[in-house]
C-alpha cells in the first residue's frame, strides 16, 4: 500500500466523488480509480458503495478511514521530525570523550553547542579510548574523541591536534630546571603513571622501549590530575602527563620538556558503517574551532569542520 493511495482514498472520502477528487488532486480520474482498486484489492472489501452519480464509504471504508487518516499523520510527523534533526532543532548527541580532553578542550566546546542549540540534549561520556571505539562501533555514541590512529577496524580517526607529554615533579626534584630533559635521565626514577588500561600509558612505554630505557614504575592510578597532586605531596616522586595537564600543576612544581619528544595525537572517531548525524558534525566543527581558540597545537592534515 502506498501513501498516494491513502491520499486517493481520503480525499475520495470527503469529496465522496472522483471527478472533483481528481481535479483536486492534479491527476486524471482513471489515475484515481486504478489507484482505489489498487487498494481495495490489497485490504479485500469494497470502500465504496456506488450512490447515483457520486460514492459513499461503505462499512470497510468508515472503519478504515480513521486508521489511514491517522497513518498519514504520523507520517507527516516523522517528516517535520527529520527536518527538525536536520535543523538542529531536536534531537540527542551522545560523545564519549578520553578524561584529559573532557576537562581542558571539550567544556567550551559544550557551551557553545548549546548556545547555539538549546534543544539539542547532549551526553558526554568520560571513557577510554578502547570503550569509544567499541560503543561507536555498537552505535552507543555518536561521535568520540581519543586518538589517532584508531585502534579497531570500522573506527574513522580525523587528527585533530598534537600534545606533547611532560615530565612534572615537585619543584625539590634532583631533575627539576633540567630542561630539556633526556629519557635516559629517567632511569631509576620513581615514577607515578597512569594504569596500563590507558592509551597514554601503553605509548610511555613504547618511547622508553625505543629509547633502552626500563621506567621505575612504583604508583599507578587512573587520573592525570591525581598523579600530578601526588608529586606535588612526594617530592620523589615523578609524572608523565599531557601538555594541557601539566600547565595546570600549579605553585610548587615544574613542567619539563622530553628529548627525544613525546607527542600524542587526538582525534575525532566516527563510525566508518555509518552515515555522520548533523548535530555529531557541528560539534566536531566547535571542538576544532576550541583546538584554534586555544592555540593547540593542529596536525598539519587536520580536516576543518564547517
Amino acid at each position: 500500500m502506498e501513501i498516494r493511495q491513502l491520499r486517493y482514498f481520503l480525499d475520495i472520502a470527503r469529496t465522496e466523488h472522483l471527478t472533483t477528487s481528481a481535479k483536486q488532486l492534479f491527476v486524471t480520474q482513471s489515475t484515481l480509480s486504478h489507484g482505489l482498486r489498487q487498494i481495495e484489492d490489497e485490504l479485500g472489501v469494497p470502500l465504496f458503495e456506488r450512490v447515483g452519480r457520486g460514492l459513499k464509504l461503505s462499512q470497510a471504508g468508515l472503519v478504515f478511514k480513521d486508521y489511514a487518516a491517522r497513518a498519514l499523520q504520523e507520517l507527516e510527523a516523522g517528516r517535520m521530525a527529520l527536518a527538525d534533526l536536520a535543523s538542529l532543532q531536536a534531537g540527542h548527541l551522545t560523545v564519549g570523550v578520553i578524561p584529559t580532553s573532557l576537562h581542558t578542550l571539550v567544556p567550551s566546546a559544550v557551551a557553545a553547542f548549546n548556545a547555539r542549540y538549546p534543544k539539542i540534549h547532549v551526553v558526554l561520556r568520560e571513557l577510554l579510548a578502547p570503550d569509544i571505539e567499541a560503543l561507536l562501533l555498537s552505535g552507543d555514541l555518536d561521535l568520540g574523541m581519543a586518538f589517532h590512529p584508531a585502534g579497531v577496524a570500522g573506527v574513522d580517526s580525523e587528527p585533530l591536534f598534537e600534545e606533547h607529554m611532560q615530565f612534572v615533579a615537585h619543584a625539590s626534584h634532583p631533575l627539576a630546571g633540567q630542561a630539556p630533559l633526556q629519557l635516559q635521565q629517567l632511569q631509576d626514577v620513581p615514577l607515578a603513571l597512569l594504569s596500563r588500561r590507558f592509551a597514554t600509558r601503553r605509548l610511555l612505554e613504547e618511547h622508553f622501549r625505543a629509547a633502552g630505557v626500563q621506567p621505575k614504575v612504583m604508583v599507578e592510578m587512573e587520573s592525570v590530575h591525581a598523579l600530578i597532586a601526588a608529586c606535588h605531596w612526594g617530592p620523589q616522586l615523578a609524572c608523565i602527563v599531557p601538555q594541557r595537564a601539566a600547565a595546570l600543576h600549579g605553585q610548587g612544581l615544574c613542567a619539563l620538556g622530553l628529548q627525544p619528544p613525546l607527542l600524542r595525537t587526538a582525534s575525532l572517531l566516527w563510525n566508518a558503517r555509518t552515515s555522520r548525524s548533523a548535530a555529531a558534525q557541528a560539534f566536531a566543527g566547535l571542538l576544532t574551532e576550541s583546538v584554534q581558540q586555544q592555540h593547540w597545537t593542529a596536525p598539519a592534515d587536520a580536516p576543518i569542520h564547517a
